[in-house]
């Protein structure tokens, strides 16, 4: 939506329709929103954000600088790589004020921004380790972006329309980069920033699912220049100008527009034969197959089922029913990170006291992901004996889960 208010602002109704359908087919944005995680929020709050940064550079009003603030705080209360957005921001304010970009509004927007996002960088660790880039992860960020498919996977007849989207968007892009500085600024600056963090010490996986806002100003690009392309070459006094070729500009746009939905159709192919896979760590999330079994296994008992993590009972809370909850254990739960507030306030799911729980009930399944040396799970309460195992791993590179059974010790 913001995205659409945004392009209809910036480059009228046409430019607004054709980019909210590229982005609308486009198989990142349509992963995004069957996935329950940050990336879509990422992605509203940062186009929000951009939107108002537009009216407050074009108006210079103050409500519209404070409205763009609070919206930089929002990112950064959602996902601390919403700061690479807000430098591409800066950078694309730099190119319009130049040196007059330390003006009283904009400083005071960022300080501001600063001042409520401190307890969110506070609390903001990462931990250190190896480079996490290389030429496959190079190639694979492009490929995920526009065929949703790594590079490695990424063969025959896929390749061609990659690179030739590759070449002319690039090409395009350099034409219309004093008429599209905002887009080009948000997908490459974010893309470069993550490259040389990836490469630094810190811990920062280069993928594209990092910085979704850039994938998505990508795709609003190839829309935005679909139009100005059209624009530009449907003018006569451009086409007389021309060779015989360039006198075709239905068929040059046509094809460029068959060009990138191509490319989408094939990426939304890849997004439902992946499923639900993490292109990141390799994995694809088994949660269902667990509940499945446990069901199974429990044979219309009825018993409940206790995650031995927030994290597990996050995943597992999706398929939980009436006749089969699912719990996690109040005391496990270190409350260490924002996402697991919402368990600290439910009151769905929580066992708040564990002993008094333990007192009401006689058997329970225990689910969790295997410990490295192959022990079975450790629960936090002595007098209880497992009468059922099950190890089960589902994918090949997947977590390898344990189930357990525990009956109360009879005195």
């Amino acid at each position: 939506m913001f995205a659409f208010l945004w392009l209809k602002y910036k480059y009228g109704g046409a430019a607004a329709i054709v980019t909210s359908f590229i982005l609308a087919i486009s198989p990142m944005m349509v992963h995004y929103g069957q996935e329950i995680q940050l990336p879509a929020m990422a992605i509203m709050i940062v186009f929000a954000a951009t939107y108002f940064l537009q009216l407050a550079i074009d108006h210079g009003k103050t409500y519209w600088w404070i409205v763009y603030g609070v919206l930089i705080t929002a990112g950064m209360w959602t996902h601390y790589l919403c700061a690479l957005a807000w430098l591409a921001h800066i950078v694309y304010l730099f190119v319009i004020y130049g040196k007059k970009i330390l003006r009283k509004d904009i400083v005071m927007t960022y300080l501001l921004a600063i001042i409520l996002s401190l307890p969110c960088l506070v609390r903001l660790t990462i931990q250190t380790a190896a480079a996490g880039t290389s030429a496959a992860s190079i190639a694979s960020y492009w490929s995920e972006m526009l065929v949703y498919t790594p590079a490695g996977a990424t063969k025959g007849w896929v390749m061609v329309p990659c690179l030739i989207t590759a070449v002319a968007m690039i090409s395009l892009a350099i034409h219309f980069r004093k008429k599209i500085k905002l887009l080009i600024s948000m997908s490459a600056i974010p893309t470069i920033l993550l490259m040389l963090l990836s490469m630094s010490p810190f811990n920062l996986e280069f993928a594209a699912q990092s910085v979704s806002f850039a994938t998505a100003a990508f795709y609003m690009m190839e829309g935005v220049i679909i139009v100005l392309l059209a624009r530009e070459m449907m003018k006569p006094k451009k086409a007389r100008k021309k060779k015989h070729f360039y006198r075709q500009p239905i068929l040059i746009v046509g094809a460029l527009t068959l060009l990138i939905v191509g490319n989408a159709i094939c990426g939304l192919s890849s997004v439902y034969a992946y499923g639900n896979y993490d292109f990141v760590t390799n994995k694809k999330p088994t949660t269902k197959d667990l509940y499945d079994n446990i069901v199974a296994l429990d044979n219309y008992q009825g018993l409940p089922i206790i995650a031995n993590t927030e994290w597990l009972y996050y995943d597992l809370s999706a398929y939980v029913s009436e006749d089969l909850p699912v719990l996690f254990i109040d005391e496990s739960v270190d409350y260490k990170y924002g996402v697991q507030e919402p368990l600290k306030q439910s009151y769905f799911g929580k066992i708040a006291d564990l002993n008094k729980y333990l007192e009401e009930h006689s058997a329970f399944w225990y689910v969790g992901i295997e410990p490295k040396n192959g022990a079975e799970l450790e629960f936090p309460r002595t007098g209880w004996h497992i009468t059922t195992r099950s190890d089960l791993q589902f994918d090949e590179r997947g977590d390898r889960y344990q189930i357990l059974k525990l009956e109360k010790e009879q005195i």
